[in-house]
């Protein structure tokens, strides 16, 4: 395994905890960032749901699983590695996690209400998200970001599309050197306002900005160069 690879493994490594915390708040899910870590210290958290601990236990399993695949030299931009990943991220949430949906969904915020495209249209569009991610004319990082929004903005699945997206990105990543890129809990409002805006115009220059300007920060806490291919 390459040296650059190991380097992002370990790094992913050392901020588990993080990314676990950062992830479960992309679902507004109700966990402080102690209540995650002590809960990967495998001791029960009391005040919450069982429920809601069981949904914390399988974005946990999802990145171990993640990290598992890039150390195996088993992941792979593939449909079946992305259903494998949401059907941990989205087990107790899907209607039928692990597969495509077969039905519409929308995405409403305020009087705006965003329709996806149509299930007839999926594996076009899967097919073809997976391919442009595998452009390598394009930056490394550029791809990532927009394979994690192509995966927000067709809904492949009923329900943890902007997390198993993530998870692609981060596979795509790591696997070859990045180091991972995570959404900080704090920044979670203006994240959400850009997903809106882009869900409103398919413009994605603003959301895939934020992205790199969360991952640079990843560089800069572990005092690395951003890549710039």
């Amino acid at each position: 395994m390459k040296e650059n690879i190991k380097k992002a493994i370990f790094v992913a490594k050392k901020m588990f905890t993080q990314l676990v915390y950062d992830f479960q708040s992309l679902e507004g899910m109700p966990f402080t960032f102690p209540e995650v870590q002590t809960f990967l210290q495998g001791i029960t958290i009391g005040g919450h749901k069982i429920s809601d601990q069981e949904k914390l236990k399988q974005q946990q399993l999802a990145w171990q699983r993640l990290i598992e695949l890039i150390e195996q030299e088993k992941f792979k931009l593939s449909k079946k590695i992305a259903c494998e990943l949401e059907y941990i991220v989205a087990k107790d949430e899907a209607l039928t996690p692990g597969i495509i949906r077969d039905g519409a969904v929308s995405v409403t915020s305020g009087d705006f209400t965003y329709h996806p495209p149509e299930p007839h249209e999926l594996p076009s569009l899967f097919d073809q998200t997976l391919k442009d991610a595998s452009k390598k004319k394009i930056p490394l990082y550029e791809r990532g970001y927009n394979l994690a929004l192509d995966f927000t903005w067709n809904q492949f699945y009923w329900d943890g599309n902007k997390r198993t997206g993530n998870l692609m990105m981060n596979g795509l990543f790591m696997s070859n050197g990045l180091l991972p890129c995570s959404v900080p809990a704090a920044r979670l409002l203006e994240y959400n306002t850009l997903l809106m805006n882009f869900y409103k115009f398919h413009e994605n220059k603003a959301v895939t900005n934020f992205l790199k300007e969360c991952h640079m920060e990843t560089y800069l806490d572990w005092k690395m160069d951003f890549p710039q291919s």
